[in-house]
């Protein structure tokens, strides 16, 4: 009996109710590296800026390709491409990133809605115990999305993060698996 090769698996989509999350694609490297070196949310993004090419070329590929690194574009149902969304897995627990960083798309839901359909998948295919994240505190309007989302404030983990040559606090939200359960209804259906 012959064994056929795998196939590799057609990029899932996931879609809410504002927003569909599409797998990053080689095509979109250069959207991506104008986004986070230009973007006004550049303020909030904890990655050493400005971002090279050949580093957002190899962020994108490995999100692109590694179960453990699952990374989306973040599109509005009409099509328009605002920002990304992405998870890195370790073991039981995932720490999400996110940024709308077309700010005409700014105070829409739609972070929230990408957040819970991140969630929403993540615990739905992965054994996952939490989905935690961190937040500069200043940033009251990703503080509420999250919070919108299902997360819950844990703490300020203080003199965190390296920032404008200086350390700074950042508050740690997350949510577990159980809350999630508990509360959930689906929402990210596979396209």
């Amino acid at each position: 009996m012959r064994r056929r090769s795998p196939r590799k698996a057609a990029p899932t989509w996931l879609v809410g109710q504002k927003v569909r999350l599409r797998p990053i694609e080689p095509d979109d490297v250069e959207m991506l590296q104008r986004w986070i070196n230009t973007s006004p949310a550049r303020e909030f993004i904890f990655r050493r800026l400005p971002v090279s090419f050949e580093q957002e070329r190899d962020w994108a590929a490995n999100a692109a390709v590694n179960p453990n690194t699952p990374g989306y574009v973040i599109q509005t149902l009409a099509g328009a491409d605002v920002g990304t969304i992405s998870l890195h897995i370790e073991g039981a627990r995932a720490t999400l990133g996110i940024a709308i960083y077309e700010q005409r798309y700014w105070a829409r839901g739609l972070g929230t809605d990408a957040v819970r359909v991140l969630v929403d998948a993540a615990f739905r295919t992965r054994p996952l115990v939490r989905i935690e994240l961190t937040v500069l505190p200043d940033n009251a309007r990703a503080i509420a999305c999250y919070e919108r989302a299902g997360f819950a404030r844990e703490g300020v983990m203080r003199r965190w993060l390296w920032r404008d040559g200086e350390y700074c606090d950042v508050v740690l939200m997350s949510i577990v698996h159980d809350d999630w359960a508990a509360t959930r209804t689906p929402l990210a259906k596979r396209r």
